[in-house]
């Protein structure tokens, strides 16, 4: 089974995608206007506020994932259901306030996956509904799930 968001890194180096997509995210988010922040990507689609807060979100999640799954022996990846993790906080978290979390969080996880080794990249995981994956994969799934709603912040 592929890797979730895989197609958006292109078999290039996670971290390296995790980097670039952060200087991009760095030079787009702080022009967003309160305008800008409240409409929707299309049509019935989140807005750029809400696609922030699920940015902000899953970058948290992710690396937390990413360190548990370096640092603890038969580690299975605890599922989550995106839309019930928005709830409240895409109501109470401005999208500004969402990028300045994702911001400090997408350095930290940066370079936590810079300093891991072959062998920590390579260690396997437990994942409930895609069975045993490694460390590589969830590197990979953090750079490519930013790098998928990028694209969607850049149609603003």
């Amino acid at each position: 089974m592929s890797t979730p968001y895989e197609q958006h890194v292109g078999g290039r180096n996670p971290v390296d995608v995790l980097r670039e997509s952060f200087d991009e995210y760095r030079v787009l988010m702080p022009k967003f206007t309160s305008t800008q922040w409240s409409l929707p990507w299309q049509p019935g689609k989140w807005t750029a506020q809400q696609i922030m807060v699920h940015v902000m979100q899953w970058e948290m999640i992710m690396g937390v994932r990413l360190r548990l799954a370096v640092g603890v022996t038969n580690y299975m990846i605890q599922p989550a259901d995106q839309d019930a993790l928005m709830g409240t906080e895409d109501r109470v978290v401005d999208g500004a306030t969402a990028y300045v979390a994702f911001e400090g969080m997408r350095r930290a996880n940066v370079a936590f996956a810079a300093a891991l080794s072959a062998d920590q990249r390579t260690k396997a995981v437990r994942h409930p509904e895609r069975g045993t994956i490694d460390v590589e994969d969830i590197i990979i799934t953090i750079a490519g799930h930013g790098v998928h709603h990028l694209k969607q912040l850049k149609t603003y």
